[in-house]
């Protein structure tokens, strides 16, 4: 029997440690993540799906024939509506959102530190996964790769206007692509642009809820975010589940529960201290990615006024798929894709595993319970 090599034994360690963390993606989000990847996997919206170009949902927009009113034995009523046509009426549609890949290296050194090596590899391993859930979430919420860059719309399909080549979709494509009156450049509506291959003028349905605020300065936050919520809620599943603005929006919004509640002291002294607080039904988060930006100013087709974003989202119908790897009984079975054995770098003394993941955000129970409040340009 052959000794396994030192590159063979190392190899061994980091495939278990991928494994262990790519097996689980949601007890790994739930430590490593930031707000919407832990939103995703607490309301159990982290699925993993097997591999294909695009994830499909249906869309049912229709109703076919409408109905007559009447009298029995006198077809007559109202509305006097003829439904005895044999016309067909087309009632389903599907939302196509196209898969996109990411992969880099693990490098190790060749000679690892003295201690437990198995700890070693394991910390390397998490650290990288760690990395990788909080580019996800950046890359969502941005729609750039790191913190701080300008905000991108990135469609879901490459057939829409906004889609870029590798980018999962982010916020602002998911509220203000072929969304009626938003839009992302000069050239005005927007709603005869596809999201997901659908375009808002098709399907009506399609387009987010849009809620201008009585104010500019935040203070109208409560009425407006009640009108909102309101507007956007047509189920128990098709509904707003969550807010999400940025901090200072959060900051505001916590002043004015202190003002207007006439709680005790001890409650108004820990209102906000676990970092969500409960209103009209969801719950109000903030995420440290959120800002001011142009793109959120969806009055203007020019869109060149930055806006605090105030986004209401439904996690019954946002989604995070991850492709399957591999299958039951092979070495790849978590979302983590591992390419070939360790390997040495061509001109160096390291040694690098190569992995590869795919994944999409989608939309399974339309996008008209999602919703935003526009219009604050500055906190009072």
């Amino acid at each position: 029997m052959a000794i396994p090599t030192y590159n063979q034994t190392l190899d061994t360690m980091v495939s278990t440690a991928l494994e262990t963390y790519s097996r689980d993606p949601i007890n790994a989000l739930t430590d490593s993540g930031e707000k919407f990847l832990k939103a995703a996997a607490s309301q159990g919206r982290v699925f993993v799906v097997n591999d294909a170009e695009t994830v499909r949902h249906p869309i049912l927009y229709g109703h076919g024939e409408d109905s007559s009113l009447y009298t029995p034995d006198t077809l007559s009523g109202t509305p006097a509506v003829n439904n005895l046509s044999a016309t067909a009426k087309e009632i389903l549609t599907q939302s196509l959102f196209f898969m996109q890949a990411a992969t880099r290296n693990i490098n190790f050194p060749q000679s690892q530190p003295p201690g437990n090596l198995i700890d070693y590899v394991s910390s390397v391993v998490k650290a990288n996964m760690m990395k990788i859930f909080n580019e996800e979430e950046v890359l969502f919420v941005v729609g750039a790769a790191a913190s701080g860059s300008t905000f991108a719309a990135r469609a879901p399909m490459s057939t829409d206007t906004d889609y870029s080549a590798g980018y999962p979709m982010s916020l602002a494509s998911l509220f203000m692509s072929s969304s009626s009156p938003s839009s992302l450049d000069a050239g005005g509506d927007t709603t005869a642009e596809s999201f997901a291959h659908v375009k808002g003028d098709d399907v009506p349905k399609w387009q987010p809820t849009h809620i201008t605020g009585a104010a500019t300065d935040h203070s109208t936050l409560f009425a407006d975010l009640q009108k909102a919520i309101f507007t956007a809620s047509y189920s128990e599943v098709e509904r707003p589940t969550h807010v999400y603005m940025a901090l200072g929006s959060y900051e505001k919004f916590l002043g004015l529960l202190r003002a207007y509640a006439a709680l005790p002291d001890p409650v108004s002294t820990n209102l906000g201290k676990e970092g969500t607080m409960e209103f009209g039904g969801v719950t109000v988060d903030w995420s440290r990615y959120l800002a001011a930006d142009a793109i959120f100013d969806v009055a203007d087709p020019e869109a060149t006024t930055a806006t605090y974003p105030i986004l209401g989202i439904n996690w019954n119908s946002l989604r995070l798929n991850t492709v399957r790897a591999g299958s039951p009984g092979s070495d790849n079975l978590g979302f983590i894709r591992q390419l070939g054995d360790m390997q040495p770098h061509p001109t160096l003394t390291n040694l690098f595993k190569r992995i590869e993941w795919k994944r999409q955000w989608s939309v399974d129970n339309g996008r008209r319970s999602f919703f935003s409040i526009n219009g604050y340009t500055s906190i009072a």
